[in-house]
């Protein structure tokens, strides 16, 4: 009996060292517990200070004023491209300064050589007063075709169609390049020339001296081998030079006979006398 009741408060005794042990034991791990949450709150609370210190708004910051070099960059700033004039002006060579010619005036035409002038005689009274008279022609059998004027007093004058202008000796020449007055189509211009003063004793002298007195309306009658008539009036005059080739060349829708020859003094400049067909 004493047996057992020994046992029981061994138990009892081993149960309660437990207990005691255990409520220790949680003790002692609250304490360390709580010394850490209290070194930690600690730790937070200084480094607030601090920061609290370091951003302190009333303290005044020192700014170092000193320009801070930009890394070396290899871009670079292209340059604002010259004016176009500027360009041209710095490119272009100077222009060196002519000399004007010898004997010839700024702006004027240069005085014509005496060799430009052709080796004709000068006309006598006589001569041209049988100029003004009426003239009739017997042309030749080589002739393409004949001119009559009668308000010039020019009766059948010989017209070869040749490009040699040995032809105007035998009276007038027909620029063969050019259209004839019996060509198909409804545009032509027949080229005829002829000289102011030519050479005495032949067809060409004085043949067309008197063709500026041509008036508008004057008739100009051309004539073929088989006696066919072509007639037409005048209708324009003007100056040209030798240069002016346009002169043989056609207009639209105009059937017309062109008539040329020089200008005296000089002789440089040519009298385009046109007549359209009547």
């Amino acid at each position: 009996m004493l047996l057992k009741a020994g046992a029981v408060m061994m138990l009892v005794s081993v149960v309660l060292a437990a207990g005691v042990a255990a409520v220790v034991g949680l003790r002692g791990e609250n304490a360390e517990t709580a010394t850490l949450s209290a070194k930690s709150q600690a730790a937070t609370e200084k480094t607030a200070e601090e920061e609290k210190r370091e951003f302190d708004p009333g303290e005044k910051l020192e700014i170092d004023d000193e320009p801070v070099e930009e890394p070396a960059s290899n871009y670079s700033v292209p340059k604002e491209p010259a004016s176009k004039e500027a360009d041209a002006k710095e490119s272009a060579p100077e222009n060196p300064a002519r000399e004007p010619r010898s004997g010839s005036r700024p702006g004027s035409r240069p005085e014509p050589s005496s060799a430009s002038v052709p080796d004709w005689p000068e006309p006598t009274a006589d001569q041209v007063a049988a100029a003004n008279a009426p003239r009739y022609y017997e042309p030749p059998s080589d002739a393409d075709m004949t001119l009559t004027i009668e308000a010039l007093g020019l009766y059948d004058v010989p017209v070869i169609s040749s490009a040699d202008l040995g032809v105007l000796d035998d009276g007038l020449m027909h620029e063969p390049e050019t259209s004839l007055p019996w060509d198909g189509g409804a545009q032509r211009n027949v080229f005829i020339g002829g000289h102011y003063l030519g050479y005495p004793g032949t067809a060409s002298h004085l043949v067309f001296y008197n063709l500026d007195k041509l008036r508008g309306g004057d008739e100009v009658v051309l004539e073929d081998r088989r006696g066919r008539a072509y007639t037409y009036r005048v209708s324009e005059a003007f100056d040209a030079t030798p240069e002016d080739s346009w002169v043989m060349g056609q207009e639209r829708d105009r059937d017309m006979l062109t008539l040329q020859t020089c200008i005296p003094p000089t002789f440089e400049d040519r009298l385009i006398v046109r007549a359209d067909r009547a």
